[in-house]
């Protein structure tokens, strides 16, 4: 009875929320959700809800093309359309369709309309919903539009703030424009101190809703996974606003998530199981996964990442990965300290050979042949564990938690307990924590690499200011190298090439690593474009 009740509600979710098929890289400015009362029951709140996250599915996809285009995993093939070409080689020009960002400001335009209708329907029927369930909604529109203010960010360097939705009729341009630093401050804000009394961190379990008085785990629900957590988002806002010590205890927070087995980094995913977070049934993998934009091939429900990686047909094999990508993890030495090569995330895992030509195969490996490609689903993950576990460290080496950061990065907290005993620090003190975590591997470990060191200097030799900056700067260059494979096409790297060049100073960090992967006769141009930082974002008029 209760699998006949989860297919019903499933079926009727996932009709009334995923069932559009509309184009991508064209976002429907008439299809927001304007001025109308469109919350005129109960039904209607959860539907307007499941609404806001059909928006965040047409955007899904742009982020990674956009970000790893201008990154240094892809690059376009002799397919690809020149707009493709023009993202790549950083020259975008006006009324490019793929760096239109009008498919975020649906998000954001959808969630501020539901917001402000929620609470006229809950302020005219203060009855109809209880406060467990209208609040946590109202919570998660927030949370879309954080979710999608930060991608802004990130892409674009700056954005129009919205915290009324528009009208058909009303120019965008008379509202304030706010800069990459400012969005994040008022990004957190907006988390934290929330919309009349309610914050963007509350959560609706949806099986209490959907299972009222049966017993069911929260984590085998996919719908508990497709708006962005609270945890993870505040935890990458604190981590571009440098606020290193909100990260850690946070992070720390969530990677124990009350003792569960979730989230751990342990050897449940070891070596080859790591590649399946990318194409299996995410309700299996929930010990990986946090959130993600789910999809549906027999509603009709797709994104453009098998058909723009894969070269068998009927796919357009537009994008391919870099050789300087590929070389990353070519040489990379695993834990026998002999043997080179990220045999579980390399070439067969996120890249292979096909038909003769170098294609991304992270996302296609449950259906790679021409007669059931189609059937790939390819959920998009928005947040998983190895972001968070990088996070953390990346904040600790900022705190100078040298050894916690490594232990993070490298081996585990596993081994830190062990060589460690009686000599633990924060936030490896905690004995509540540990006794959860201590099954961690390691972001390297967990595919069978060895330990990484910034070189030239020991931790036990950092005696002087300019030696820690160094090592310290040293780390965050093995955490963006380690992101970028650990991250591939997942729209991360990039971000964090600038956030590393941001907080150094050094814009080389992005430009030498970018301008990498180009010809020799156009690496230095490009260089010389990244360089300067206002390049490192797509300039784009909303007004044209």
């Amino acid at each position: 009875m209760k699998n006949r009740f989860l297919y019903k509600c499933t079926l009727w979710v996932g009709v009334m929320i995923l069932g559009s098929c509309e184009s991508y890289f064209e976002p429907d400015t008439d299809d927001i959700l304007l001025e109308e009362n469109y919350i005129g029951n109960t039904n209607e709140l959860y539907s307007g809800y499941m609404g806001i996250a059909a928006k965040v599915q047409t955007v899904a996809d742009q982020g990674i093309f956009l970000s790893e285009l201008r990154g240094d995993f892809l690059e376009p093939t002799d397919n690809a359309p020149q707009e493709l070409w023009d993202i790549y080689n950083h020259t975008i020009s006006e009324g490019n369709s793929f760096a239109d960002p009008s498919g975020y400001y649906d998000v954001i335009n959808n969630a501020n309309n539901y917001i402000r209708k929620a609470f006229e329907y809950k302020e005219s029927n203060p009855d109809a919903v209880e406060d467990a369930v209208f609040e946590p909604l109202v919570s998660g529109a927030i949370r879309f539009k954080v979710w999608s203010y930060l991608m802004l960010a990130k892409l674009y360097g700056e954005a129009v703030y919205l915290d009324q939705p528009l009208t058909k009729e009303e120019d965008i341009s008379k509202y304030p424009v706010m800069q990459f630093d400012e969005l994040i401050g008022q990004l957190i804000s907006l988390m934290e101190g929330g919309v009349n009394g309610i914050d963007g961190k509350k959560v609706l379990v949806w099986s209490d809703l959907l299972f009222p008085g049966v017993s069911t785990s929260a984590q085998d629900l996919t719908w508990n996974m497709i708006c962005p957590s609270p945890g993870p988002l505040l935890i990458e806002l604190y981590l571009w606003n440098g606020s290193y010590e909100q990260v850690v205890s946070l992070g720390m927070s969530f990677i124990y998530d009350q003792g569960s087995g979730r989230y751990k980094l342990g050897n449940d995913d070891y070596n080859g199981e790591w590649i399946q977070f990318f194409y299996r049934d995410p309700i299996t993998k929930t010990r990986e996964l946090i959130n993600i934009v789910p999809f549906d091939y027999q509603r009709h429900q797709t994104n453009h990442l098998i058909d723009f990686f894969s070269n068998a047909e009927p796919n357009k094999y537009y994008l391919r990965p870099t050789e300087v990508a590929m070389q990353r993890f070519q040489k990379q030495v695993r834990q026998d300290g002999i043997t080179v090569g990220d045999r579980y995330r390399g070439e067969d895992y996120t890249y292979w050979r096909q038909n003769g030509e170098w294609v991304v195969r992270k996302f296609s490996r449950a259906h790679e042949t021409a007669d059931n490609v189609y059937k790939n689903d390819v959920h998009i993950a928005l947040y998983r564990a190895g972001d968070i576990h990088l996070f953390v460290a990346e904040a600790l080496n900022q705190m100078e938690k040298f050894k916690e950061a490594e232990a993070f990065l490298n081996d585990g907290v596993q081994n830190y307990l062990s060589k460690n005993e009686g000599n633990l620090e924060y936030p490896l003190d905690n004995e509540t924590y540990n006794s959860a975590i201590n099954i961690n591997w390691g972001v390297r470990r967990r595919v069978d690499l060895g330990p990484v060191f910034p070189e030239g200097l020991s931790k036990d030799e950092l005696d002087t200011p300019e030696k820690i900056e160094q090592y310290k700067k040293g780390l965050d260059s093995l955490l963006l190298e380690e992101t970028c494979m650990e991250s591939a096409g997942e729209a991360r790297s990039y971000f964090a090439m600038i956030r590393m060049a941001k907080r150094w100073n050094d814009p080389s960090m992005l430009a030498e690593r970018v301008s990498a992967k180009y010809p020799e006769g156009k690496r230095e141009s490009i260089r010389n474009l990244l360089m300067q930082p206002e390049h490192w974002f797509i300039d784009y008029d909303l007004n044209k």
